[in-house]
């Protein structure tokens, strides 16, 4: 594994442009230079633009490390009219790649870059960049922002980009997944067509019965970004418009929090500082982030990374809108309901609860009926059923590959604390069906008068090591009112508080964006994760789910779903002066109206495998869940509307992109959506074939007095030849 050196963390270097356009003299190469992409087989992009600066970025091959590699910005596509000729050198410690903050631009402005590799055999070119200013302070322009997430490269094509590269452009928005940490993980990955396997296979982590890997090492994360920005789709994209991205998950570790992975769902412990370290290392070196604010032409120093990363930041487009950019994952604490929560164990008991439930407006008599009673099994009176309990449960927990020591004293705290009695008996049953006659146990008898609590089954745990129940697939009811005793300071049983997810020197800062933006028309926010709740009623009689699973549930309360109390906090704050939220993720495009100053437009994944399909495709349990599971994702798109009242719009099946144009009144989005077998196809090079196929639905946001109004417009799909329809 390649170690991590304060040395080998890329350098942002600051250049300033020049007043005027250097003279003839200046200039040491023609504008008619040939172009080898050979040399910078990752092209270029631009990032995080300012009213007088922009990021520019290219990655030079190994091959030409050690020439001098040249960069020039000019105000015209022929760089006639050069504002800036600067040389630098790059290596093995940045990967090759070269990041510059080109300074004291003109607001408003487009400008031309490019790179230049000199050499004794002849001097090449890299491909061409375009890039933008942002407009002055008072300069009220529209402004067309596109915006992305999610975008896998196993087995997957960038299709849903191709509608954008028409399409003007301002700036590029990356809401995270950039890239994907494994290799045809079977859960929703293909391992048929293109693919990253590792070089650096021994510094990987090997997961799963299929052999897939994860990255771990700073070369499999650097090689990760290096094959994923070969794609010519994406090159085109990025030489188009500055970029402006945040991370979400999998750019290190899917679901992760802080530096904690969750692969092994609790058995055991995935904190890894260095791995983190690795992945923010290489997502700096290959993103053309402003990663040094505050502290220009100086190296992005290795104490900067985790856990003193900072990446949330703000942008602002004269006076139409400004643009703040959160960080949900990087000081997140851990997911509420631990995936190794034993089912049976009382999450919150009944003395806790009569004393904190009318502290939130709710009392124990009307929450006693959703409740599970529970027993003390150290009592004397349940000393029969310790044995054949601790027997079911050492057999359970040796199956899941745990040592001998660790399932002993697993078992012993379980015996030792409070059981839920349907839990105790449900394993008592299990028991009694595989031992013989004469070792029955039986059911432990429910007597009058036993206490009753919230046990982490009452919140859809059902398994040991599970991230449904934990992450996904939660109760709402008992989800909600767990969440609640924690925002409220109320730890219960677990001595687990629940801490904000974005942390309290981000909370303060987004929490002033009002007063800093106060000049702007629009504010937007941009979260790498959906505000938008994801309720579902398994009680529908056409669904035929089991008893067991026939209540409300939160489909994924990895994003801002886990964090209930916070997020109706923050959309209150954000509805006083109006925001337009801007989120990814979930693999599904989705339009809200929260509040009435307050609308969310959740964006498709570009590539990566759709919400319907990653449900319909990981389906498990007996044939009754199964057939359940299948009609639960058939119809999960109506589902999810009739769990939110303010979600306007939901479709799980279809990769996409989202264009926004902003006027002075009213903000227009297009989602441009295909079919999500199409990601299984490379397009690029059909052009009737792709614009036959792309979906557009359009929305309207419209400015009114003290209020942000979402009116969906026609729907349609664009013709088959031709452009697609801008206007």
């Amino acid at each position: 594994m390649t170690p991590i050196s304060r040395r080998a963390v890329l350098r942002l270097l600051s250049v300033a442009a020049a007043a005027a356009a250097l003279p003839l003299h200046a200039r040491r190469f023609g504008a008619d230079l040939g172009v080898d992409p050979a040399l910078f087989p990752q092209a270029v992009a631009s990032g995080d633009p300012t009213s007088t600066s922009v990021v520019v970025w290219t990655r030079l091959a190994p091959a030409a490390w050690g020439r001098e590699l040249v960069l020039q910005v000019s105000e015209d596509s022929g760089f006639g009219a050069l504002r800036v000729e600067r040389a630098f050198a790059v290596g093995a410690d940045t990967d090759g790649c070269l990041k510059v903050r080109v300074e004291n631009l003109d607001p408003g402005r487009t400008w031309h870059y490019r790179f230049i590799v000199v050499g004794s055999r002849g001097d090449a070119a890299s491909p061409r960049g375009r890039t933008i200013t942002t407009p002055a302070d008072d300069d009220d322009r529209d402004l067309h922002l596109a915006v992305l997430s999610c975008q896998d490269f196993s087995g997957r094509w960038y299709n849903s980009l191709l509608p954008l590269l028409d399409a003007p452009l301002d700036a590029i928005v990356h809401l995270g997944d950039f890239i994907y940490e494994t290799t045809a993980d079977p859960s929703f990955q293909s391992d048929d067509g293109r693919r990253v396997v590792f070089d650096d296979a021994d510094g990987a982590l090997g997961l799963g019965d299929g052999g897939f890997q994860a990255a771990r090492s700073l070369d499999n994360y650097r090689q990760l970004h290096r094959v994923y920005r070969t794609d010519p789709a994406l090159q085109a994209l990025l030489a188009k418009a500055p970029l402006i991205a945040v991370w979400d998950d999998h750019e290190f570790a899917d679901d992760a929090w802080q530096d904690v992975a969750t692969f092994h769902d609790g058995r055991r412990d995935e904190r890894d500082a260095e791995r983190r370290r690795a992945s923010e290392q290489a997502w700096f070196e290959y993103m053309p982030v402003d990663v040094g604010g505050g502290f220009e032409g100086v190296a992005v120093d290795a104490a900067a990374l985790h856990p003193a990363t900072r990446i949330w930041r703000e942008f602002r487009f004269g006076r139409r809108a400004s643009l703040t950019m959160t960080d949900y994952r990087s000081a997140r604490p851990d997911h509420l309901v631990p995936e190794d929560a034993f089912p049976g164990a009382i999450a919150v008991d009944e003395p806790t609860l009569r004393d904190a439930l009318p502290r939130i407006g709710e009392t124990f008599e009307a929450w006693a009926p959703k409740l599970q009673p529970y027993v003390a099994l150290g009592a004397p009176e349940y000393r029969r059923w310790r044995r054949p309990l601790a027997r079911a449960l050492r057999r359970a927990y040796a199956a899941e590959g745990l040592g001998a020591d660790e399932v002993d004293a697993r078992v012993e705290a379980i015996l030792s604390a409070p059981m839920a009695l349907p839990v105790a008996n449900a394993i008592l049953a299990r028991h009694d069906a595989s031992a013989w006659f004469f070792l029955d146990a039986g059911p432990i008898p429910e007597v009058p008068g036993l206490p009753r609590g919230l046990s982490w089954a009452g919140v859809g745990k059902s398994r040991l090591f599970d991230a449904v129940g934990s992450r996904y697939f939660v109760f709402a009811d008992g989800y909600g009112l767990l969440a609640r005793l924690r925002a409220a300071g109320i730890e219960g049983a677990t001595g687990q508080r629940l801490g904000s997810a974005l942390g309290e020197a981000q909370a303060a800062w987004l929490a002033e964006a009002p007063t800093r933006n106060a000049h702007t028309r629009w504010r937007l926010v941009g979260s790498s994760v959906s505000f938008t709740p994801l309720r579902l009623d398994l009680r529908r009689p056409e669904l035929q789910a089991p008893a067991a699973w026939a209540q409300e549930v939160l489909l994924n309360v990895d994003h801002w779903d886990g964090f209930p109390v916070e997020r109706e906090a923050w959309l209150d704050r954000f509805d006083r002066e109006g925001a337009v939220l801007l989120s990814g993720d979930i693999h599904a495009s989705l339009a809200s109206q929260h509040r009435p100053r307050v609308v969310e437009f959740t964006v498709p994944a570009v590539s990566s495998k759709c919400l319907g399909d990653i449900l319909e495709r990981n389906v498990t349990g007996d044939a009754a869940t199964r057939e359940a599971g299948q009609r639960l994702a058939a119809a999960l798109d109506p589902l999810l509307r009739h769990g939110y009242a303010g979600l306007r719009y939901a479709q799980t099946r279809r990769n996409g992109s989202l264009l926004l144009r902003i006027g002075a009144d009213a903000l227009e989005a297009r989602y441009f959506e295909f079919d999500g077998a199409l990601a299984g196809e490379c397009l690029y090079e059909q052009p009737a074939r792709w614009r036959a196929a792309v979906q557009e639905h359009r929305f309207i946001v419209v400015r009114g007095e003290g209020a942000l109004r979402l009116d969906a417009q026609a729907s349609h799909q664009t013709r088959s030849s031709g452009t697609v329809n801008w206007a």
